[in-house]
């Protein structure tokens, strides 16, 4: 099963269930919008189907901004489908998928601060992409 279709599975499940949240005084109105407005109300389904959403598109646009924030708000959550998201943003700043290497090696460095040791030889491996001028530059970042 592809990634689109699991993003469009999750977003489908989100969608099917907008009567049982209408029931309890939902306010997102169904349709296209619908996760989303779930995510921003803090659901975690809809946070998830979102994060996907970023996941897919930043691996087009070189930007991962989005799919990183919502992973890291899941884990904060506790939810396993944020630890998952943020471990797939892991993978592709460590291949160097992200448009900003310096960034990229920033939020690797940040995340394993906090503890995800698994990003230590990710790191490297992005460091194995950057030019020295980056690289310095990423350090040097980390000290302010």
């Amino acid at each position: 099963m592809n990634r689109l279709h699991l993003t469009t599975l999750a977003i489908a499940a989100i969608i099917s269930s907008a009567a049982a949240f209408a029931d309890q005084g939902d306010d997102c109105p169904p349709g296209d919008g619908y996760a989303l407005c779930r995510a921003r109300a803090g659901d975690p389904l809809g946070m998830y189907a979102a994060g996907r959403e970023a996941y897919d598109k930043a691996r087009a646009s070189g930007d991962f901004t989005e799919a990183l924030d919502w992973a890291r708000k899941l884990k904060t959550m506790g939810e396993k489908n944020g630890e998952r998201l943020l471990k797939m943003v892991h993978l592709q700043l460590g291949w160097g998928s992200h448009r900003d290497l310096v960034q990229a090696w920033s939020w690797l460095t940040e995340d394993l601060a906090a503890g995800d040791t698994y990003v230590t030889p990710l790191r490297r491996q992005l460091e194995e992409k950057m030019s020295p001028e980056q690289l310095a530059q990423a350090k040097s970042k980390g000290k302010q």
